[in-house]
């Protein structure tokens, strides 16, 4: 049976009651589902009408605008938003408005700086009609910075790799280049925008199987950096690569080494030249330190290679009796960055002496940049020998030669005045009677004039005798205060009878290497002149003193308070033989040149000072040894 109709509209109706209560507590639900997130969502969220008026808004808007709920809802968002914004979310509420969504950045200044904000404003649509705007903005400061940082690093990046001298490329592990500088470019012919993202080897063929991917393959596998040189054919230049691997590829440096290739060649043939001479090369750096010699350089010097590198080739070959004025010639021809040639005396490794003539010249780059020095050394002992055995000769003719001129004078004065009287007196003898007076008085005349011949004789004997040995005279070390006082002593009596005192200021350690009967010989002939030719207004007075010299050996001095003599007068005269000063006293001319003579035979030089009435002084330099 049908039940009856109001019983059935009643039922109806409690369904239909129903169905609106639960859609009215899904309704709520997702009201509450709503109002959470939009309470509680840390993005800044606000609902307003078409007029801009705000409907709602979250708490962290709010606090983004540091205002109360009851102060915003009703007002114009506008109004609380920084002014710098203003415009652009009074532009992009009309463009939202207008029925599209709208997405835009923007920057404000928050409470701790600025603040990146990313914003959405949604129309809402009711019935096909706008009736509002949902405004979400999120907070991406920390994500804007993150990326900031990014890309100032990539500009830094970038930057570093555009101005670094060096090539730079760098490729993905498919072999696709990912980043190309200006250098790269230039170097290898390759432009960055048609290359970029491509393989390499599609780019190069030629060497898809050759070193250079042998190489790059090494440095993914082994995951070490790898370096190399090679024939870049293409452009016709030797490069040095630097592959360093990274998970995401390759990163490769590379340079243009050409130049130093070739310099390497030259050097190379200059080093096979420079091993085939006797003559020394060595190459220096601009500041003047050795980068190479060459075998013949060691040969003469005695200093390899390796004890020549880095040190200047001055301060391992100069020495003692090195020209430091030549040293300094030296110094600034070089600052003169000019060719020029020099003779100077070095030293051996030995410690022998070693004459080098020079020819040094820099060498530029093609930027006109100084960059070496090579000198070329030749080993002129031998020549300087000859110049020394030329100049001995040359010297030793001069002596001879004054010798013989004195000798000549000798014997036309001194031998042939005595001989001239014994041949008269020898004609005479042959007419006198040999029982008369006369003939006893010219016969004693005859001996006197064959004795003053015999003397001269003697004389001369004695001079050629000191001028044979004075070559071949054993030297000898010895103290030189021993045997200046030997001399002093043996004419000690002689001292005494004149009253004359005698002062030594010699060091008792102080000795010199020569011939002893020379040096005593050349004491005893100036002390004894010292007391034949005194003063006899005043006692005798002689200082006897030795000094280091300018020369290097020990310079005596030996002054004394006699009578002197007339320098002017004397003139060049003073050491001859037989030239005399004084005509109050005996004597024969020969003590000054006898000492002049002893002195030269031990390689030294005298020099004199007199002042007549007032004194005589000699200074004897002796040789260094």
């Amino acid at each position: 049976m049908n039940a009856p109709m109001g019983h059935r509209d009643d039922n109806d109706m409690l369904k239909q009651e129903s169905g609106h209560a639960h859609n009215r507590f899904e309704l709520a639900q997702s009201e509450q589902r709503f109002r959470l997130l939009f309470e509680n969502n840390p993005t800044l969220a606000v609902f307003q009408d078409i007029n801009g008026l705000v409907l709602d808004i979250n708490p962290a808007f709010l606090t983004f605008l540091h205002k109360a709920k009851h102060e915003v809802i009703g007002q114009h968002l506008h109004d609380f938003l920084p002014a710098e914004v203003r415009a652009l979310f009074g532009e992009k509420f009309k463009e939202a408005i207008g029925g599209h969504k709208v997405h835009f950045e923007v920057t404000v200044q928050g409470q701790y700086g600025e603040q990146y904000l990313k914003v959405n404003k949604i129309p809402l649509v009711v019935e096909e009609r706008i009736i509002g705007l949902h405004v979400a903005a999120e907070d991406i400061t920390e994500m804007a910075a993150a990326q900031n940082l990014i890309k100032q690093q990539a500009t830094a990046l970038t930057t570093t790799l555009e101005s670094i001298t060096d090539a730079f490329f760098s490729l993905d592990k498919d072999w696709n280049l990912t980043y190309i500088n200006r250098e790269a470019e230039r170097l290898i012919n390759l432009s960055r925008e048609q290359s970029l993202g491509k393989n390499i080897w599609q780019l190069f063929p030629e060497e898809a199987n050759g070193t250079y991917r042998r190489q790059y393959e090494q440095a993914l596998e082994t995951g070490k950096t790898v370096q190399f040189e090679t024939f870049f054919a293409r452009e016709s230049r030797w490069l040095e690569f630097k592959a360093y691997p990274s998970a995401t590829g390759l990163s490769i440096y590379f340079s243009d080494i050409s130049e130093r290739v070739e310099a390497d060649k030259q050097l190379k043939l200059l080093a096979l030249v420079a091993q085939g001479t006797d003559n020394g090369v060595v190459i220096t750096d601009a500041q003047g330190r050795t980068e190479w010699v060459n075998a013949a350089f060691t040969r003469h010097t005695g200093y390899a290679l390796a004890e020549m590198l880095g040190q200047r080739p001055g301060a391992m070959l100069q020495g003692p009796e090195t020209d430091p004025a030549m040293v300094q010639r030296i110094r600034e021809r070089m600052k003169r960055r000019k060719p020029f040639s020099v003779t100077i005396l070095n030293y051996k490794k030995s410690g022998q002496k070693l004459w080098l003539a020079m020819d040094i010249t820099p060498i530029y780059n093609d930027a006109d940049e100084l960059t070496q020095f090579v000198a070329l050394m030749q080993n002129i002992n031998y020549r300087k020998e000859i110049e020394a055995s030329q100049a001995k000769m040359t010297q030793d003719l001069y002596r001879h030669n004054r010798d013989l001129q004195q000798f000549t004078y000798v014997i036309s004065h001194n031998l042939r005045g005595p001989l001239a009287n014994a041949l008269g007196l020898a004609k005479m003898l042959t007419k006198v009677d040999k029982n008369s007076e006369a003939f006893t008085v010219s016969l004693a005349h005859l001996r006197e004039s064959m004795g003053q011949a015999d003397e001269v004789l003697k004389d001369l004997n004695l001079v050629l005798s000191i001028r044979d040995k004075q070559d071949i005279q054993a030297q000898e070390t010895m103290p030189l205060v021993d045997v200046c006082a030997q001399a002093v002593n043996n004419l000690d009596e002689a001292l005494q009878q004149c009253g004359g005192r005698v002062n030594l200021d010699i060091a008792a350690g102080l000795v010199v290497h020569g011939n002893r009967a020379y040096l005593y010989s050349i004491f005893y002939n100036l002390l004894s002149n010292s007391i034949k030719y005194r003063f006899a207004a005043r006692p005798l007075k002689v200082d006897i003193s030795c000094e280091p010299g300018d020369h290097g050996g020990p310079t005596i001095s030996f002054t004394d308070n006699g009578s002197g003599f007339d320098m002017f007068k004397a003139g060049s005269d003073v050491f001859q033989l037989y030239k005399r000063f004084h005509t109050n006293q005996r004597g024969r001319g020969i003590g000054l040149f006898l000492v002049k003579t002893h002195v030269e035979a031990m390689g030294g030089k005298i020099e004199v000072a007199s002042d007549l009435n007032f004194g005589t002084r000699f200074l004897i330099h002796l040789d260094r040894h």
